[in-house]
């Protein structure tokens, strides 16, 4: 078997030093009322469904913040999930997911966050990082704004571990 014993990386660091790498959300919520797209990137993220039947266009600027921390794993895991969203309204296009919330049936709703890698072109790939259901939702509303919290679970979600 031949060995490499020196190996040049110069090109490898300088396309790397050129590059912008890094990991965006994807959140989908099914909601009986239609589906909702939101991203934490700085323009609108396009992406084709996991059937490549239909392109999602994931919005940015509609009050998505953050979600907490997803373990990533190959076990059925009973893990739940919490999603922020500013709950005021953004802007005109914008779909107020507080009001989305408080006025449906949303318990048991499906939840979807993909994480794709993007680069200066755009969207390099992306996989699905957590799935599970709407169990509950907190709204909150103050002087200085308001927000929104879905509280997530998977199938395991409310059995004992």
């Amino acid at each position: 078997m031949p060995t490499i014993t020196n190996r040049n990386t110069n090109f490898t660091k300088e396309f790397l030093a050129q590059t912008e790498l890094r990991f965006i959300d994807l959140v989908r919520v099914e909601l009986p009322a239609g589906t909702l797209f939101y991203t934490n990137c700085e323009f609108d993220v396009a992406v084709t469904s996991e059937d490549g039947s239909t392109t999602e266009t994931y919005l940015t600027g509609s009050g998505y913040i953050n979600h907490s921390s997803i373990s990533l794993s190959s076990q059925a895991k009973t893990d739940t999930l919490d999603i922020t969203f500013d709950a005021s309204q953004v802007d005109s296009t914008s779909t107020n997911i507080a009001a989305q919330l408080a006025n449906g049936n949303v318990h048991g709703a499906p939840v979807t966050i993909k994480k794709a890698y993007v680069d200066s072109t755009g969207v390099v790939f992306n996989f699905i990082a957590y799935q599970g259901i709407i169990d509950n939702f907190s709204l909150k509303y103050n002087d200085d704004g308001a927000s929104a919290t879905i509280f997530c679970g998977g199938e395991f979600a409310n059995f004992d571990k």
